[in-house]
């Protein structure tokens, strides 16, 4: 009678488990579920079925010890299986959210025409750069085309060239456009508030005063922001050959020390803008617009 009334007890005790692993295997998850109640539960069985073996009550009782063991080993495997997931899944989510170190030319007609690639390659940047500039980018749709073409990227730092297509803009209301430049500035770092972002003044080709305003504008609106501002004409001055030349330049930077020490973004934007202009990209632009 005893044994009846202690295989009811098991019954009732491992009735729950299937269910229990059911549940977890359809949760694949192990959040929730408790590695040492598992193994307190196991450590009970085993203790149970050798009390038998060494009373030698070897009956239907002990059948059902090790059935319900049996379970409870199943739901440790599943727990293991399901913590395995959910590392797999939280690699996968720092993975995707994670910034990557890449630097992104975000500019216009002139910036479109900048290999980037070609340019980080010959100066062995430690860091990959992308160009994702736009031949009509504006303020108007600017958060559109970045949206769509570089926040996947992630990037760490980006130069922004924008202006050569708002001087209309500028010149009908210069205050929107300083909201609609700090407004992108805003959305830029929306997803990264310690995203760095060097603005980049634009080519005064036509000796227009328009042109000077705008870059005081856009000089103050990075003073505002803290960002970087890079002075386009400075590039003018710059010998990228010579650079190159003088690698101890790129190791004084830190170049030499990925992830550790970050680029300036002041030297990059210069040593691609005086590219630009050594390469006549520049200068093909200041022509079209005289």
């Amino acid at each position: 009678m005893g044994s009846l009334f202690e295989t009811g007890m098991l019954v009732c005790f491992g009735f729950s488990w299937p269910l229990n692993v059911i549940k977890a295997y359809k949760a694949k998850s192990a959040k929730g579920t408790s590695l040492a109640f598992i193994l307190l539960i196991i450590t009970g069985y085993v203790a149970g079925i050798t009390a038998k073996i060494i009373n030698h009550q070897m009956n239907y009782v002990l059948l059902v010890y090790f059935l319900n063991l049996v379970i409870v080993l199943t739901n440790l495997a599943i727990y293991f299986r399901n913590r395995s997931l959910d590392r797999r899944t939280e690699t996968m989510f720092r993975t995707n959210n994670e910034e990557s170190d890449a630097v992104i030319l975000f500019g216009g007609a002139a910036d479109k025409e900048i290999p980037v690639a070609e340019i980080a390659q010959n100066y062995e940047f430690n860091f990959k750069m992308y160009n994702r500039s736009s031949y009509t980018l504006s303020l108007k749709d600017a958060k559109k085309i970045f949206t769509e073409q570089v926040e996947s990227l992630r990037p760490e730092a980006v130069i922004l060239h924008i202006g050569a297509n708002d001087t209309d803009l500028f010149k009908r209301n210069s205050a929107e456009f300083d909201i609609k430049y700090i407004d992108l500035i805003s959305f830029i770092k929306q997803s990264n508030k310690n995203r760095r972002i060097a603005l980049v003044s634009n080519i005064d080709s036509t000796n227009h005063h328009a042109f000077d305003e705008m870059n005081r504008h856009i000089k103050a609106i990075a003073d505002s922001e803290h960002c970087i501002f890079v002075d386009i004409d400075n590039a003018k001055l710059w010998n990228p050959e010579a650079t190159k030349e003088l690698m101890s330049f790129m190791y004084n930077l830190g170049f030499d020390q990925p992830l550790n020490i970050k680029k300036p973004l002041g030297d990059i934007s210069e040593i691609l803008y005086s590219y630009a202009y050594q390469n006549g990209i520049l200068h093909a632009v200041e022509s079209k617009a005289v």
